[in-house]
């Protein structure tokens, strides 16, 4: 069963990034159709049905375990469609297959086919405890003043090389409590980009797109929150790097981009002096401009290796942020040409399944 959950990501995944009628397409429908069949001949039915109860997957009454990514992507994907139920059954066609991750892949509300039937969950909920709702009033929004204390520290960090690093992590459970409300909080400060303050707000704005990421695979709490950090500290080795290489109007030299290059290990050696400082910031500073595919980039690697899922999905947001936003260097692109980009890299740059479920979220809150 958890074969034909990843089987059903990877063809969403696929159309994500291909037409629907691309042969890669069709390839993974079949292999959709290949997987059910086994299911459902294991066990002797002529249908099967996946409930969507709360953060669990069930089916036909049976709890699946958890810890799959791919899982994770299925049950968040099926719940922003607003789909609790769906059931596929023997017979199913390649063509209401592709339909259905057509719709999936691209934002739009699957239909039911001969094969294939959606729907929802009736769930009785117990009255709101009276916790629940002291909890409730206890959220707080992001503030202005968290932004400005943090910007305000990376534009000290130059001359002082400190970073309070609890208003940092203050910084992003903010990020997180206002999240949780709604996706559509996601690039708060886009109205901030300017050139003297671009590493700031594009690590923010990175650090928000690895946190929405991560949670849509179900990652959550302290864990979702180190992936938060790491998003926002990737690029502190950046403001090692001197103004007038950092903020060049034009090419910059050989020797200047060497200098650009070392940002990844300043950056980790510098966050692994400070004690309090976890661990996946570090990597994450270091292996963000490592390739999927494992071939050369920077730093160099003695042995060439995946780099870890934080690093993996803060290379996407980070390409993605930066092709969007006014650069000294550079104009922003066009949302759909840094789009384009993406696709065209995943593979090599870029893990297909991350970018492909990125810019499913993108998509979605209409970045």
């Amino acid at each position: 069963m958890e074969h034909l959950v990843v089987q059903i990501a990877a063809a969403t995944n696929m159309r994500t990034l291909y037409p629907a009628n691309h042969p890669r397409v069709r390839e993974t429908v079949d292999r959709v159709i290949k997987a059910l069949k086994q299911a459902l001949e294991e066990r002797e039915s002529d249908s099967l049905t996946f409930l969507i109860v709360g953060e669990d997957l069930v089916v036909d009454d049976q709890p699946l375990r958890k810890g799959s990514l791919s899982q994770a992507q299925f049950v968040e994907a099926l719940k922003r469609r607003g789909i609790e139920r769906l059931t596929l059954a023997a017979g199913l066609t390649q063509e209401e297959m592709i339909q259905f991750i057509d719709a999936a892949a691209t934002g739009q509300a699957p239909k039911s086919s001969a094969h294939i039937v959606l729907g929802r969950v009736r769930v009785t909920i117990d009255k709101e405890s009276e916790g629940g709702q002291e909890e409730e009033k206890k959220h707080e929004e992001l503030s202005t003043e968290q932004l400005e204390r943090v910007r305000e520290a990376f534009g000290r960090f130059r001359s002082e090389r400190k970073l309070p690093l609890n208003q940092i992590q203050e910084l992003v459970w903010s990020f997180i409590d206002s999240l949780s409300h709604t996706t559509r909080a996601m690039l708060p400060l886009a109205k901030l980009k300017e050139h003297d303050e671009y590493t700031f707000v594009h690590s923010v704005n990175v650090s928000l797109l690895v946190l929405v990421q991560a949670r849509s695979f179900g990652i959550q709490g302290a864990m979702l929150h180190s992936f938060g950090m790491a998003g926002l500290l990737h690029d502190i080795g950046k403001l090692m790097v001197p103004l007038s290489v950092l903020n060049k109007s034009g090419a910059l030299e050989p020797e200047e981009w060497n200098l650009m290059k070392t940002h990844s290990e300043q950056g980790a050696w510098f966050l692994s002096e400070i004690e309090e400082t976890s661990s996946l910031p570090v990597l994450v500073a270091y292996e963000h401009h490592l390739r999927y595919d494992g071939k050369p980039n920077y730093p160099l690697l003695r042995s060439p290796r995946m780099p870890n899922l934080a690093s993996r999905m803060t290379a996407v947001a980070d390409a993605y942020d930066a092709m969007s936003t006014v650069r000294p260097y550079q104009q922003p692109m066009m949302r759909a040409t840094a789009i384009d980009i993406l696709k065209r890299r995943s593979e090599t740059f870029y893990d297909p399944l991350l970018t492909a479920n990125f810019l499913r979220l993108i998509g979605e809150s209409d970045v």
